[in-house]
Parts: structure tokens; sequence; C-alpha cells
């Protein structure tokens, strides 16, 4: 006679011990075993024609009658985003963080390897891998030793090499910047999560369209996906790391 099934006990004690893909997550002490590194700063669609003010991204925006929304991302750009990087950024490299360039261009003359939804937008603007239109903006640089991937749709890791050049390079952890937070930002945290990868939003690195979409975005980022933290949290994280080494 068959034995009725013992009911499954809870989740494991330790369950909490690998969150957001941590190798020991301690809640409240979010930078433990950090390394810059195993890091990387993926800067996602950071490229002129998504940020500059008279550019085809910001003019989509204002098509559709949504100013407001495009006034806030520029001036949270303006206010936020750029001047942090400008801190960061330097910092980060000397602390052997890689920075990566997820830009949305294409490599097809017709744009026939963009998403369907978004291929009118790339094509209108003539982000085309090589173009102007589709290299990084002055305000984060494209140094040498950054990496650089062309990605076909939102996330930065969906169609591009990411993933593999990352590896390659033993980088488990990912800090991200960029635009927008509830769009490419929050599919490209998305991707990383569920591809193992230790993760941080730097909340203030990035941009939205109001404030109620950053803060939804940061709330759901930050369930599981990654920490959500500030420019000054990596700051403090990159001179303790660094001087750990």
């Amino acid at each position: 006679m068959n034995q009725p099934a013992k009911p499954r006990g809870a989740l494991p004690p330790d369950l909490s011990s690998r969150w957001y893909n941590a190798r020991n997550y301690v809640p409240g002490d979010q930078w433990r075993d950090f390394d810059p590194r195993r890091t990387a700063l993926v800067l996602v669609d950071l490229i002129n024609w998504q940020t500059d003010p008279d550019g085809p991204s910001i003019a989509s925006i204002r098509a559709t009658g949504n100013d407001a929304g495009a006034d806030y991302l520029l001036g949270r750009c303006d206010a936020l985003i750029f001047p942090h990087l400008r801190a960061l950024l330097p910092r980060a490299r000397r602390a052997g963080v890689r920075v990566v360039h997820a830009r949305l261009a294409s490599r097809h003359p017709d744009g026939a390897d963009i998403v369907p939804a978004l291929r009118p937008y790339v094509c209108e603007a003539g982000a085309f891998d090589g173009s102007a239109a589709a290299a990084p903006i002055a305000e984060v640089g494209d140094e040498p030793g950054d990496l650089s991937v062309v990605k076909s749709g939102s996330g930065a890791f969906g169609g591009t090499e990411l993933d593999f050049l990352l590896r390659r390079e033993g980088i488990d952890t990912i800090l991200y910047a960029g635009v927008v937070t509830t769009a490419c930002v929050l599919l490209s945290v998305a991707a990383g999560f569920d591809l193992g990868y230790r993760q941080y939003l730097l909340a203030d690195c990035t941009g939205a369209l109001s404030d109620r979409d950053q803060e939804d975005a940061e709330r759901l980022i930050g369930t599981y996906l990654a920490e959500v933290v500030s420019t000054a949290d990596a700051l403090a994280a990159l001179e303790a790391g660094s001087h750990a080494l």
C-alpha cells in the first residue's frame, strides 16, 4: 500500500544567503564581497540619438503629446545622470571596472536586425552602427578598454555577445545606468538576473519619464532583480574595494 506523501517543509532557511545572486548575501550589507575587478558598469542607451534634446528619441516622445515626459527625462539627465556619471566613470575605470556601452543601433542597411516595434525609430534616427547617432554621448566618453555591444532590442543581453564577453573576463557583478528605467534598463536588469549576475541599479544614474515611472521601476527592480543604490554608495564601495585589493 502506498504511503501518503510527506508534506513539503518550508523553503531552506539559508535561501536568502543567495538573494540578488550574491555569493553570501547579508541584509543591510549590500556590498559584501564586492570586487571592482569582477564588475561591469553597463551604460544602457547613453548614446546621442537617445538623449540629445533635439534628437529623434526625444522628438518621438514629444510627438505623442508627452512633452512633460520628455522634459522630465532631459531634466533628470542634466541634474542627476550626467553629473553623477562624470564623477563615477573615472573612478570606476581606475578601479578595474569594465565599462560597457550597450547601444540600440542597427548593423543592417535596412534595419532588418532590429525588433519590429523599434525598427522605424532606429531607421528614422539613422542609428546605424558607426554613425554619430549611435555613438556614446560625450558625458560618458568611449575610453580605451571600454566594451561596446550593439543591441537589436530593449535589453542589453538579447541578441548581443555581452554575456559571453563578461564571462570571458570573469565578471559576475553588474552596475546599471542609463535610459529609460522602465524599458531598456528594466529589461537589461531582468535578463542579467536570470543569467546569474549579482546586480546593482544606480538609481540616480537612470531616468524614466516621470517620478512615478522612476519610483515604480526602482520598486520592481529592487524586489529581487538588483539592489537599488546611489552613486555615492557605489563610489564608497569602489574606494573600499580598491583598498582591499
